[in-house]
């Protein structure tokens, strides 16, 4: 499986730079639908264009199942962007997008998440609602994640406006291996191997 999880894309996308130029990639903004703030939407969006990358747009709360299926196969590479992570794993277990999602990358896609489509990889999303409030609309029983790593990615660390957040979360969940991330950082996953980087 190949990940890379980041906190904001558009920061940190030169390192993969390589590996998106002229690939198919499948940009997925279903996070940030109901958010103020979605600059980061934007700008991870002309970062995939400047690096030559092909993009298809798809939300998957309003997308017919047939369609979503058809362009997860189509595409080369798929990124979440952030946003909401209840919203996201609520829609990617509503719609049966999480089960496709595991499928495609098992077939060895490199799966690019942002802030919250990093989170929703971890076993259980529970930890981070002091970042990100539930919807009330929220229609899981429980706060499961899609367990594609073993470890809780904790993104935008110490940076602001989550400063106070990141660092009540820490201290809420000492037992947690809580993986935690600055702008600047990302977390690349290959072969079982957990990598952290730095781009200045």
């Amino acid at each position: 499986m190949r990940l890379f999880l980041c906190s904001h894309f558009s920061s940190v996308g030169s390192a993969v730079e390589k590996q998106i130029a002229g690939k198919k990639v499948l940009f997925i903004p279903t996070a940030s639908i109901h958010e103020g703030y979605t600059g980061y939407v934007g700008s991870a969006r002309k970062l995939f264009k400047k690096a030559g990358a092909l993009l298809t747009e798809i939300d998957i709360s309003s997308e017919e199942f047939s369609k979503i299926k058809t362009l997860f196969d189509d595409a080369d590479v798929i990124y979440f962007t952030g946003g909401n992570s209840f919203f996201l794993i609520d829609c990617l277990r509503k719609t049966g997008t999480d089960k496709l999602l595991k499928r495609q990358l098992e077939k060895g896609k490199l799966f690019i998440g942002e802030s919250a489509g990093a989170i929703v990889c971890a076993p259980t999303i529970s930890y981070i609602e002091k970042m990100d409030p539930i919807p009330k609309d929220y229609s899981q029983s429980d706060y499961a994640g899609l367990k594609l790593i073993d470890f809780y990615i904790l993104p935008h660390y110490l940076t602001a406006p989550f400063k106070k957040a990141t660092e009540q979360i820490m201290q809420a969940f000492p037992t947690l291996e809580i993986c935690a991330i600055n702008n600047s950082q990302a977390v690349i996953i290959e072969d079982g191997k957990r990598t952290i980087i730095s781009v200045e």
